[in-house]
């Protein structure tokens, strides 16, 4: 009786404590699934609370007039989220996604830049180093170094050198775009039976709506046997289930198909942009980017068939005047240079733009605004289902410009129709120049009373939206704009000219393959023509030799000089352009003639007061600065050269460059060889072969004789460079076993003082500053130089610091910042002086042979100015690669109270006056208003 006790109460409380235990599990799991089953349904579909990052919207860009010239759009998105609950449907909804996308006439977005068909990099830049420094970050950050790095240095621990990562980035350059692309390929398993695993787990859950689809995207005909096949792999056992789905795809050659091309690229595109957005957090993938609002209300109604996929808004950047000003807005566009740098300021570098070039570079922690975000709740299948909260960006600051609209695109369209009518017309100047390459050209408007640039003008130009606006940049339009075929076009420029030249010379072969545009013959849009290209002044130049003259008193303000037609004083022999003498002349009516033998007598009396007299006045006037000055500079806000004038030492820096490398050559040739007729030499130049220490002996010697040729004050100048051609002989295996003697040393010491001299002798001719007088020689400015140079005469002596920019505002328009108009110099000219080349300006315009007269004479508004033909390069080179003078004119207006300042040059033009349209249609747009109210018929504006 005890034991049976016993017995049950052990066992009674044992089922006792499980019952009521199931019993709890059971009310609980009833609870679940029915009272709370909507409750726990929709937490089971919450994948993430997330924050999505809200673009701000770019400052906008406006004129001085408010004008539009750069602003922001609301663009439709079609972006993706991947989650793991809809990674399985990638390929089968990227196909709806594709289909729908081009039959409403869409594209995807394409930022990637490895291409295909064929398979190439497209890097948006010119610079052979730069698309190399691409090329390795691309693929670095895609890992491909990784398996480098473990071949070369197996057993590395810890950081890499310097030396290995330029060994690691060497091998990266070898592999090709083809090899990169597989690569990608294989890496992101873009590859068909990766999307048959995926289908075939989705036909475990619902196989009746599945398996039409397998057969339909792998082309297997439906049978029974297949049919059987799937069902073995839906209900076998998971650890069989492998070798099932490989048998399949064995057997139906699915393990042998691959994509077509474009569709595997357009698969690649979407998980490489995953890939590179991995790194900052959770973003969205944009598919599709500015679509229109049509195609997105399609998306809206599909998104239920479309895992992942939703539909959104975002700001693009918009240039509502296409190439309107490019040269000075530039362009903004994704991240690619800096990465490093731009995530440091808080950028996502896998799909922030930045500004690229111009204004919106330069004040791109301006313009760029902050960012807001959102904190939401992403589903199971990555679509935001709430919002939780939000932080509002906030626009960049309004950049308002001292750019007048009107003048700008007057200007433009003037440049444009100019230069077309010069290439359908060659040769009908009165000389016959060929004007058929003119393309390229630049025009400058400038307040003379404040600096401000009221027109800045750079042809050829771009459309900034190609940019801003996915989908813009098409292949064709890159390999235009980035990789021109400068060899096909160099065999049309000879043989329309019938030039004995090749394609190599115009366009030399560098070391990585690339070809360099030596003389600056292709247009380049992204070359800013207006700030950067240095031209010969011309006959521009005269006003400042009259200048000089009248205030150093070697030119009287009435003086009267005899044209003799050609000039021939210390062995010159110049002549005017003129082909009959213009008798005795004064300053007016020798810059009204444009009279080169009076500008030669000028610049001869200024030589008798010192070579560098003419330099000091045009320094005066922004024509070039003195050595001492460190980085001259307009004042300009965007990027700029500074031209120079002739001078002493910029003439012995140029010749030295030019003299030692004849040198060099000389001293290879030191000695003739016995017997033979081969000679030998001391060689200078450094070469891979060299020792460090003959490399570091070879530079010394280059700088001490560099330094010697241009100012003459190495100490000890012999005994320091025979020293040093004594030691790099001894040190050099291949010189050493020459045996070279003094008497060989002693020679190579008079070919090296020969040469100094030659650098002294070429730098103090007096035929550099007659040259230099008539605008040509050395003298090399910029168009906004010489713009700058005729608001000085225009207002009397005053630089002012030009600046496109006026003031910038906050996005309730309140001024933050406004630029007040900056003198940088002031010359105080003698009035004499300034109204004798004021009147000769106008003379330009008035005299009946004025070379502007053409175009000004009966404009109702007088004007001044100076037109000018520049030599490209002198000693035949101009016509040996085919090019001609440019056309330059300088003016300003009113004549009797200036306002505006123009500088107008086509390059190639031929003669100043057939740039003259140009300036004329500048003036109309700026005195419009009061033209119109004299009943003026505008002739080239609307």
């Amino acid at each position: 009786m005890k034991d049976k006790k016993k017995k049950l109460n052990r066992f009674t409380a044992f089922f006792l404590i499980m019952g009521v235990i199931y019993s709890i599990l059971i009310f609980k799991l009833g609870i679940l699934q029915i009272k709370d089953s909507e409750y726990y349904k929709e937490r089971a579909s919450l994948t993430a609370i997330t924050e999505i990052p809200d673009p701000a919207p770019r400052g906008p860009i406006i004129d001085r007039n408010d004008e539009i010239l750069a602003t922001n759009i609301q663009s439709y998105m079609l972006v993706y989220n991947e989650t793991s609950d809809n990674k399985k449907y990638f390929f089968e909804t990227m196909d709806k996604v594709f289909n729908l996308l081009e039959s409403n006439g869409e594209k995807i977005q394409d930022d990637l830049e490895l291409k295909a068909n064929p398979y190439r990099f497209e890097f948006k830049t010119n610079d052979a180093k730069a698309k190399e420094s691409l090329e390795i970050r691309f693929k670095r950050d895609r890992g491909l170094n990784e398996a480098i790095e473990k071949k070369l240095f197996p057993d590395k621990k810890g950081k890499f050198t310097d030396q290995e990562i330029k060994q690691v980035n060497k091998e990266l350059l070898k592999i090709t775009p083809e090899q990169t692309y597989k690569l990608l390929v294989e890496q992101y398993k873009i590859y068909p039976k990766e999307d048959f695993k995926n289908l075939l787990e989705q036909y475990r859950i619902a196989p009746e709506e599945t398996y039409p689809i397998i057969t339909s995207r792998f082309n297997i005909k439906s049978t029974t046997e297949f049919k059987n096949k799937l069902d073995e792999y839906k209900n076998s056992k998971s650890k069989d289930r492998q070798e099932i789905l490989d048998s399949i795809i064995s057997e139906y050659g699915i393990d042998k198909m691959e994509y077509p091309l474009e569709k595997q690229r357009k698969y690649l595109i979407v998980r490489d942009t995953m890939k590179m957005q991995s790194f900052t957090g959770y973003k969205p993938v944009i598919i599709g980017s500015n679509i229109k609002r049509d195609t997105a209300f399609v998306f809206s109604e599909r998104l239920n068939d479309l895992p992942g996929i939703d539909v959104t808004t975002q700001p693009v950047r918009y240039y509502p005047n296409d190439e309107l000003g490019s040269a000075f807005l530039g362009y903004i566009s994704k991240i690619s240079n800096n990465s490093e740098q731009y995530k440091e300021k808080g950028y996502d570098v896998s799909s922030d733009y930045v500004g690229v070039s111009g204004l919106e570079a330069v004040f791109e922690d301006r313009l760029k605004g902050s960012k807001g975000g959102r904190i939401v709740k992403l589903n199971k299948q990555g679509r935001v289902i709430e919002e939780l909260g939000r932080r509002e960006p906030y626009p960049g600051q309004t950049m308002k410009l001292n750019i007048d609209k009107d003048v700008q695109k007057a200007a433009e369209d003037a440049l444009d129709k100019t230069m077309k009518n010069l290439r359908d017309n060659p040769r009908v100047s009165y000389d016959g120049v060929d004007t058929s390459n003119a393309t390229r050209g630049a025009a400058v408007a400038i307040d003379v009373n404040t600096g401000g640039v009221l027109a800045l003008v750079s042809k050829p130009g771009f459309d900034p939206n190609i940019f801003s606006v996915p989908g813009k940049l098409t292949s064709e339009l890159y390999t235009s704009l980035f990789n021109p075929d400068y060899e096909e076009f160099a065999k049309d420029y000879i043989a329309n000219r019938s030039l004995s030249v090749t394609a190599e010379e115009l366009f030399p072969v560098e070391k990585d393959g690339s070809r360099r545009d030596v003389y600056d013959i292709y247009p380049k849009p992204f070359f800013n023509y207006a700030t950067s290209s240095f031209t010969s002044p011309g006959s521009t130049f005269k006003p400042l030799t009259a200048i000089a003259g009248l205030e150093e008193g070697v030119l009287g303000p009435n003086e009267t000089i005899y044209d003799n037609l050609i000039y021939t004083k210390h062995g010159y022999k110049g002549r005017s352009w003129n082909y009959s003498s213009k008798g005795s002349l004064d300053v007016v009516e020798a810059l009204a003639y444009s009279n080169n033998y009076f500008f030669f007598e000028v610049g001869d009396r200024l030589y008798e007061k010192g070579l560098d007299t003419l330099a000091e006045y045009a320094w005066k006037f922004g024509l070039g600065a003195p050595h001492d000055v460190e980085n001259p500079t307009t004042g300009i806000e965007i990027p700029e050269l500074f031209g120079q004038v002739f001078n002493v030492q910029s003439e012995k820096n140029k010749a030295s460059n030019i003299y030692i490398w004849s040198l060099y050559d000389e001293l290879l040739q030191l000695r003739k060889v016995k017997n033979t007729n081969t000679y030998e030499g001391i060689d200078l130049r450094v070469r891979d072969t060299d020792s460090k220490e003959v490399k570091g002996l070879k530079e010394e010697i280059y700088d001490t004789i560099i330094k010697q040729m241009r100012y003459r004050n190495v100490p000890n100048f012999s005994e320091s460079v025979k020293g040093m051609l004594k030691e790099v002989i001894q040190k050099s295996p291949s010189m050493n076993s020459k045996k070279f003697t003094d008497g060989d040393i002693s020679a190579a010491m008079n070919k090296i003082y020969k040469a100094v001299y030659a650098v002294e002798e070429e730098a103090l001719r007096p035929g550099n500053v007659y040259n230099a007088a008539i605008g040509q020689g050395s003298n090399y400015f910029t168009p906004l130089q010489l713009a700058n140079f005729a608001a000085m005469i225009a207002n009397g002596g005053t630089r002012y610091e030009l600046h496109l920019v006026d003031k910038f505002l906050d996005a309730e328009g309140n001024v933050v910042q406004e630029y007040k108009p900056e003198v940088m110099d002031k010359v105080d000219l003698k009035p004499e002086t300034l109204k004798a080349v004021r009147e000769g300006m106008h003379a330009v315009s008035s005299y009946d042979e004025g070379t502007g007269a053409s175009e000004f004479r009966d404009f109702p508004i007088a004007t001044a100015g100076k037109t000018g033909s520049a030599t490209f390069r002198e000693n035949g080179v101009q016509e040996k690669v085919g090019r001609t003078s440019s056309g330059v004119y300088i003016g300003y207006a009113p004549y009797d109270n200036p306002q505006i300042a123009v500088c107008v040059i086509i390059f190639d033009g031929g003669h100043g006056g057939s740039v003259n349209p140009v300036a004329k249609a500048i003036y109309e747009a700026y005195f419009k208003e009061e033209l119109t109210k004299q009943n003026y018929n505008f002739q080239h504006i609307n």
